[in-house]
């Protein structure tokens, strides 16, 4: 019997078209999101899933209509310790408006994970949060595991969220992977396939495609002015 669980990311809107940091603002899908969202599906990039699949969200408007334009109006729930990362007084703005900004530098240098953005949360703040939601994903799959046993039907969990929360995520469930946060950022639409193995993730495969492009401006300015790369 399959047992996987798959994350997927929102779809396109403003914040990621204009490349602001955000993450608790509560943006919808830009028209292109909706149109890029339909297009993969049409190419078949997203599987096909039992008709006793469960789904969840992280509750944000970006997330809920990522999951209705792929799978329709189905019943789910919704998991706030999956929102994106809050940077407080410095959502949505770019890496231009912020590259100067001395207190958004010392939040960016910081190696800690304790730094907090005026308003928002520590990246530890963050990660032990999206964690917490990680394994009640991980409770909600094994109870759906234990439902279908009895008659060999798939047990299958689709998760739509956020690129910052899955990365997060990845890192948990795969920390002998020599990769870093931003490598294991899906493309807004794009995600992973996880395969179960007696109740715990044991392989991963990319559903689209992986990597976040805003690494390549910040690495670029740290060249530029002396820094080594931010892995």
């Amino acid at each position: 019997m399959a047992s996987k669980i798959y994350f997927i990311r929102h779809g396109i809107t403003e914040g990621n078209k204009n490349r602001w940091f955000y993450g608790a603002a509560d943006l919808p899908l830009a028209e292109e999101g909706r149109e890029q969202l339909l297009h993969l599906k049409e190419q078949g990039v997203y599987p096909v899933l039992p008709d006793n699949a469960q789904y969840l969200t992280s509750s944000l408007k970006r997330t809920e209509e990522t999951l209705r334009l792929l799978y329709g109006d189905v019943p789910h729930t919704k998991i706030p310790e999956l929102n994106e990362m809050d940077f407080g007084e410095y959502e949505c703005k770019d890496f231009e408006e912020l590259k100067e900004d001395p207190v958004f530098l010392e939040w960016g240098y910081d190696t800690t994970g304790d730094a907090v953005l005026p308003g928002g949360e520590s990246r530890n703040r963050f990660n032990s949060r999206v964690i917490e939601g990680a394994k009640e994903v991980v409770a909600l799959h094994r109870l759906k595991e234990l439902s279908v046993r009895h008659n060999g039907r798939d047990a299958v969990t689709m998760v739509v969220c956020h690129g910052g929360v899955i990365s997060a995520i990845m890192q948990y469930f795969f920390p002998g992977e020599k990769r870093t946060m931003w490598d294991w950022i899906p493309e807004p639409g794009s995600g992973y396939e996880l395969e179960m193995r007696d109740g715990e993730p044991a392989s991963a495969r990319v559903i689209g495609k992986a990597g976040d492009g805003l690494i390549d401006t910040i690495n670029d300015f740290e060249e530029q002015n002396g820094r080594g790369p931010i892995e």
